[in-house]
């Protein structure tokens, strides 16, 4: 029995998956959350095998949720759910430890399956979504004009660091914790590619992402 979790911030999506995946005596969604932070209070309680997790979530996102579930929970396989069909969601998302990625228009069969190779310990990357990151990394190696996609919590913390904000005034400009926006800091640090925060300032400066 695969004890399945869901993490997503729509209700409407959540119910239809629980209708649907209930239906397979093999998979047993046993939690339901909205947000990654309630993600980790559910596995600090309960065993899980498979986390559906989506990437744009409240309080805590699902990259920053998914590379602290693989780190803390390494039995736990995180297959991404979503939306998001940019390369730089992938990347970070295998990145920081996810065993699939699956955009939300993926049909019911490749779902299940996707859910059974990540419980097995494999990897699941589908044609469509091994396309997206083929793609972005090839213009990646052969475009410097490269522009990473950027959540809107990675924005909102991308503009204030540019306003010269310290740490503890970001977070209290968008009220979250200090530890969120330098995981924050470092994912943007990661995505372009440099070493500290001049660089990305900079490196966001040259891309026309801040002015």
């Amino acid at each position: 029995m695969i004890k399945l979790l869901i993490a997503d911030d729509h209700q409407v999506l959540i119910q239809g998956l629980v209708e649907l995946l209930n239906g397979y005596k093999h998979i047993n969604v046993t939690h339901t959350a909205y947000n990654g932070q309630q993600v980790l209070s559910i596995l600090k309680e309960n065993k899980i095998d498979v986390i559906l997790l989506d990437i744009n979530m409240p309080i805590l996102n699902g990259l920053d949720t998914c590379k602290i579930v693989t780190e803390k929970y390494p039995k736990t396989k995180v297959l991404a759910l979503t939306t998001l069909n940019k390369g730089s969601f992938i990347q970070q998302m295998l990145k920081n430890g996810a065993s699939g990625y699956l955009l939300k228009n993926t049909c019911q069969e490749e779902l299940i399956n996707a859910i059974e190779t990540v419980y097995k310990g494999e990897t699941f990357i589908n044609e469509q979504t091994n396309k997206i990151l083929l793609n972005s990394l090839m213009n990646k190696n052969s475009n410097s004009s490269f522009i990473p996609t950027l959540t809107r919590r990675e924005k909102e913390i991308l503009d204030l660091i540019a306003q010269e904000m310290t740490t503890k005034e970001v977070s209290e400009s968008l009220h979250i914790s200090l530890n969120t926006v330098e995981t924050h800091r470092r994912n943007l640090i990661q995505k372009f590619n440099v070493k500290n925060s001049v660089g990305l300032i900079r490196e966001a400066m040259h891309k026309g992402i801040i002015e």
